[in-house]
């Protein structure tokens, strides 16, 4: 419609200016014909009566007729209609009457023949009338213009049709336009009655064919329709449940006003679908309702094993499907429905049995050839499982939504996993998968934060088990509870007896008196091994997790590096990405707990795998293990960055270790020395945000330098006979040390010198990763210094070190220098004092760099405090005498002093590599590492290749296993159809082969 005349036809913009230009046409100079199809309900009669309505506002003689779906309708009804609407305008009734009667008044039935007799076939001469008929309308239409709008052409009889084409042969050059609409979806069906006539009858017309709306043009007619604004869900799921149908959304719209649900099917909806199934053959009818149990879009394969009818056929009754418009052809043998409407029409059609049934027989189809599997996902499957019961055993149904809660929980869909697991819990039968269910959905709750439900599970599960006669069941849920450390108040005693009942059936009746650790570290030993026996990697795996989460804690990096490494290659050959990415993260932090350089191949590795996750918790995690190394080798702004993508932690999850991401935070700013920022973020916590909230004051009372404050902190920890857990007990050690540094108490001293003596060469690590607290030299050192123990002190420290160097951690290496420069001053002995004051100008230097606050505070080294985010400017302000020894740069110049000549020197390769050299005495420095400095630490191993017998062979076998890694990734990535994945796994082969033919040769 034209906007000045009213309100216009939402989407039909196109389609309506299309009829205006015919209209201008016939009112201007003369007519034709235009055909307009579509769908029921897409707008095809609002559009013609629009184009109609203007037509008369600018004085055409406008008639119109519809046609009638009953086998009872006259002959020429359309026609009829057309002519009675011309006798109502009577000027223009006698110009037809004058040249075209006696015909018109016999197609009225109002006469018959010339002797008053009837004359059937007379009136009924085919040639005759439609030639009066056209020759009345081109009579009048010298008057003025004239459009007849035939609607609904694919209910008109085979005469009328004809009398159209005449009619429209006939007055091309006449001021006559004949407007017809009709379902071409209906009439393009090989068994259409009117299919001979209509179709070709489009070669001489105008055809205008209206599809659905776009989403925004839904969004306004759901306004129009209910009068207020849906929000974009709404208008998103009408979107696609209605395919734009004008029809289907405003009666979806009105539905929704009213308070209905947009899932809902409108009965006026229901009705114009049934109308259009009805047209079908019974055959293809019910191929649809197969298809609309697989769901909107299905793949023809898995339809023709699911009816069980040859695949040929199935592609016959689903090319009718394509031909009514009621399907539509996806490619790759895929179909979908047009409308969901449509397939919920037919899928609420079925009577409960019936759908059960047939949702079963998708699941033995699949069942049946592996192949189709491919075709459905799991959580598909599991829902066609779920709706099957009874007709799809119980146990098999069950095993089938297991499947599709791990799957939703490798894609960190919790609350869908967790969905998947409780219907399982709900179908199974059999005790033993009823109990094995509830430890794996009691587990997910808990990772989730839900711990009273995961709590009441795991009391359910825990009689239920005890019933049965399987120990193997009974194992997993002691040891799950055991691992968790789920104890509901007053069941701890219970919690114990349940584990020895499990060893005592498992392994044999224990010694009461033996330790509850030596029993669950039989039990897990025995699950694991009946585990491989049986090949089950799930069960194995579950055994890997439960090990290496019971063995944490000092002196068990070496073992958990292993059964990390084990755990990944289960993962891998099971196709779960979601557990290699865990136990890659948990490998670097045993590799890096022994002090393996290794472990920043596998950070990386970890880093890089969640990011291209597209589940948050991977981009979280792997935010947080970044700003954790980041943070560990001195790029603090990076890690801020990191830690910043969080949204200052408050995404981090809920659950039992949802305070980690404060304590990332917390050490973040502490390794910098920002105690204000320490401070607000502490004073901001209660205990029952952060249980081991006493830890982490008193180690930031050290720090700081409040000593009786840290003293304080310990003593009432000791005093309520505080226990850390294993994975916390590093942290504890720390803060042991330090304040026996701190107060050079000899009792103290010798407790944590006994106790970390053991973990020399191994780094502090706690909280799974979380808190990475320095070299275990360097703590050892600390204590030695404080008890003036000045050899043993030098030693550690330079340990400490090398051990940071090693690690490419700077700030732990200034935190060791630092302590070196007060060891060697302590034991003042005749290189010792020159030594420290070349020691203690590189910390100065590195200090400043990195913006270590309170190191420089501790030499005494004023100046600006760093800020969040930013690192102090390179070099400081020089002091007012000039330094015995400098090696600074500041630009483009360096200020090089020794002995109090100062000399300034142009900016040069050389000096780079000096101040390198000079800033790591006694250590040995690849020449690669000179050759290109900023090539990082991956190329420069790669680069190293040749330079070293024992690091060559190490070396290679990482990069060996790296390269079978990324075959085996880009196999699966070819499996699933994944060209992307592929070129980019291809990508980083290919520079990767290049880096050792660069370094070794083909050869190597």
């Amino acid at each position: 419609m034209d906007p000045r005349h009213g309100a216009t036809l939402i989407g039909r913009e196109h389609p309506a200016a299309l009829l205006r230009a015919e209209v201008d046409r016939v009112m201007d100079s003369h007519g034709g014909l235009v055909l307009v199809t579509g769908e029921p309900g897409i707008g095809k009669t609002t559009l013609v009566t629009a184009a109609a309505e203007e037509a008369r506002r600018r004085g055409a003689l406008v008639l119109g007729a519809a046609c009638w779906d009953s086998d009872n309708a006259p002959g020429y009804w359309p026609w009829v209609q057309t002519v009675r609407g011309l006798r109502r305008s009577t000027d223009d009734w006698a110009v037809a009457r004058e040249v075209a009667e006696p015909a018109l008044a016999m197609l009225l039935g109002e006469a018959t023949g010339p002797a008053d007799e009837p004359d059937d076939d007379a009136a009924r001469d085919a040639f005759a009338l439609y030639d009066a008929v056209t020759t009345a309308l081109v009579a009048v239409s010298q008057r003025r213009p004239v459009v007849v709008v035939l609607d609904d052409l694919h209910w008109a009889d085979p005469a009328s049709v004809r009398l159209l084409r005449f009619a429209a042969q006939h007055t091309w050059f006449e001021r006559l336009l004949l407007l017809g609409t009709y379902r071409d979806a209906e009439v393009e069906m090989a068994d259409h009655p009117l299919a001979p006539l209509l179709v070709p009858l489009t070669a001489k017309a105008t055809t205008v064919t209206l599809t659905g709306m776009s989403r925004d043009e839904v969004s306004a007619l759901v306004v129009r329709t209910a009068g207020r604004e849906a929000d974009a869900q709404v208008v998103d799921e009408m979107h696609r449940r209605t395919g734009g149908n004008p029809f289907f959304v405003e009666q979806a719209a009105r539905l929704w006003r009213t308070g209905g649900s947009v899932d809902q099917v409108a009965p006026g909806v229901r009705e114009v679908i049934r109308q259009r199934l009805a047209q079908l053959p019974a055959a293809v009818v019910d191929t649809l309702t197969a298809a609309a149990v697989l769901g909107r879009e299905f793949h023809r394969g898995l339809l023709a094993a699911t009816v069980g009818r040859p695949a040929p056929q199935v592609d016959r009754d689903l090319d009718r499907a394509v031909t009514a418009r009621l399907v539509f052809d996806r490619g790759a043998g895929r179909s979908a429905f047009v409308h969901d409407l449509v397939r919920e029409t037919l899928y609420d059609g079925l009577p409960v049995a019936d759908r059960r049934a047939r949702h079963a027989a998708v699941v033995r189809a699949v069942d049946g050839a592996a192949a189709l599997a491919e075709h459905l996902v799991p959580a598909d499957v599991a829902r066609h499982a779920w709706l099957a019961v009874p007709d799809l055993p119980p146990g098999r149904a069950a095993d089938l939504l297991v499947v599709a809660g791990r799957e939703a929980g490798r894609r960190m869909a919790l609350e869908e996993s967790a969905e998947h697991l409780r219907r399982a819990h709900t179908v199974a039968v059999d005790p033993a998968q009823r109990v094995r269910i509830m430890v794996e959905l009691a587990a997910l709750l808990h990772h989730a934060g839900r711990r009273d439900e995961a709590g009441r599970l795991l009391a359910e599960a825990e009689p239920l088990a005890l019933t049965l006669d399987d120990p193997a069941v009974l194992a997993r849920v002691a040891l799950t509870v055991h691992r968790h450390h789920w104890t509901p108040a007053g069941a701890s005693d219970r919690a114990e007896g349940m584990l020895r009942e499990a060893h005592r059936r498992l392994v044999g009746v224990p010694d009461e008196e033996q330790p509850l650790p030596a029993v669950v570290t039989d039990l897990v030993t025995v699950t694991e091994r009946l585990a491989r026996r049986g090949a089950d990697d799930e069960a194995l795996t579950f055994s890997l997790w439960t090990l290496h989460d019971t063995t944490w804690g000092m002196g068990t990096a070496g073992e958990r590096a292993a059964i990390t490494a084990e755990i990944r290659d289960v993962a891998r050959r099971a196709g779960d990405e979601e557990t290699v990415l865990w136990a890659t993260s948990l490998r670097w932090v045993a590799l890096l707990e022994l002090g393996d350089p290794g472990y920043l191949a596998e950070w990386t590795a970890f880093v890089r795998g969640a990011g291209e996750s597209d589940a948050v918790r991977h981009r979280m995690a792997g935010a947080i293990d970044g700003g954790i190394v980041a943070a560990f080798r001195g790029d603090f702004a990076a890690a801020g960055t990191a830690f910043d993508v969080l949204g200052d932690m408050d995404e981090w999850p809920e659950g039992e270790h949802g305070f980690l991401g404060k304590h990332v935070r917390w050490s973040w700013l502490l390794l910098q020395g920002r105690f204000a920022e320490v401070d607000a973020l502490l004073d901001g916590l209660a205990p029952a945000d952060y249980p081991y909230l006493a830890l982490l004051r008193g180690i930031t009372a050290v720090e700081r330098g409040d000593h009786a404050e840290a003293v304080r902190l310990v003593g009432e920890i000791e005093a309520a006979g505080v226990a850390y857990p294993r994975p916390v007990s590093p942290l504890w050690l720390r803060l042991a040390a330090q304040v026996a540094a701190a107060t050079g108490d000899p009792g103290r001293g010798d407790r944590v010198r006994e106790e970390l003596a053991p973990y020399r060469g191994q780094w502090l690590v706690a909280l799974f990763g979380c808190d990475l607290s320095g070299p275990v030299d360097h703590w050892l050192a600390a204590v030695d210094a404080a008890g003036r123990r000045w050899d043993e002190a030098v030693a550690g420290f330079s340990a400490a070190r090398d051990a940071a160097d090693r690690m490419g951690s700077r700030p732990w290496s200034v935190l060791a220098r630092a302590g070196l420069v007060e060891a060697l001053a302590g034991r003042d002995g005749p290189d010792d004092r020159a030594q420290a004051s070349a020691i203690r100008a590189g910390v100065l230097r590195d200090a400043r760099e990195l913006g270590m606050a309170q190191v420089r505070a501790r030499f005494g080294d004023t100046g600006p405090a760093p800020t969040a985010g930013d690192a102090p400017p390179p070099a400081a302000v020089a002091p007012a005498s000039p330094p015995a020894y400098a090696f600074r740069r500041d630009g483009p110049v360096w200020e090089l002093a020794w002995d109090g000549t100062v000399v300034h020197l142009p900016d040069a390769k050389g000096l780079h590599d000096l101040r390198l050299l000079l800033s790591r005495p006694g250590v040995d420095v690849p020449t690669v590492e000179l050759l290109d400095p900023a090539a990082g630490p991956e190329l420069v191993a790669a680069r190293r290749l040749g330079g070293d017998p024992v690091l060559d062979d190490e070396a290679k076998a990482r990069y060996r296993r790296h390269l079978d890694r990324l075959d085996d990734e880009i196999d699966r990535a070819a499996e699933r159809g994944d060209r992307q994945r592929v070129d980019a796994l291809d990508a980083e082969r290919a520079a990767l082969l290049h880096e050792l033919r660069a370094a070794a040769g083909l050869a190597g």
